[in-house]
């Protein structure tokens, strides 16, 4: 229910937006590994030796992976960070820990941070407990205000958008 509440009050299609992309990736790879054959074929029929290249080929792609979701720029309408205010909860069992770890995943799939503010210590510690910090996730999500969460959204997106003269804000 946590989930659906979020994307009705966000506006965001989470499923959708993630098959989305699964789907782009699907067919960058796809065309990458169609362009890799064709120029293996392109270098038998010049009598050229194709040497080591479907290896690194393989390794071009993995880097590609790397580098697209690295360098692409997020989607200008869907908000920067969501920042969940937390202080009402006084315990998180394993079920709401579990969704709470796949809000932050796919939420962060699509480029948009989820931070956690004004969670009480016992929330800490079920959070803990329950697995949700990671190597991918760590205690930098959470916030001891709604104040010092918007603070450090602003400053990732002013860091972000170093280079663009307009930044653009979505509040709910």
């Amino acid at each position: 229910m946590y989930q659906d509440a979020l994307a009705e009050k966000s506006g965001i299609d989470i499923t959708k937006l993630i098959s989305q992309k699964k789907k782009a990736e699907a067919k960058r790879l796809r065309k990458e590994k169609k362009e890799a054959r064709k120029a293996k074929k392109d270098a038998k029929k010049n009598g050229q030796e194709w040497e080591g290249e479907p290896d690194s080929s393989e390794n071009e792609v993995e880097k590609g992976v790397a580098t697209v979701e690295e360098g692409s720029k997020p989607d200008s309408t869907l908000p920067r960070a969501i920042i969940l205010e937390l202080s009402p909860v006084n315990f998180l069992d394993t079920v709401g820990v579990k969704t709470l770890r796949n809000i932050q995943r796919d939420y962060g799939d699509i480029g948009v941070e989820v931070v956690l503010c004004g969670c009480q210590t016992g929330v800490v510690e079920n959070l803990e407990s329950g697995g949700f910090f990671s190597e991918k996730v760590s205690k930098a999500c959470l916030f001891s205000s709604i104040h010092d969460a918007v603070l450090h959204c602003q400053t990732d997106r002013a860091k972000m958008n170093k280079d663009d003269e307009e930044m653009q804000a979505t509040h709910f």
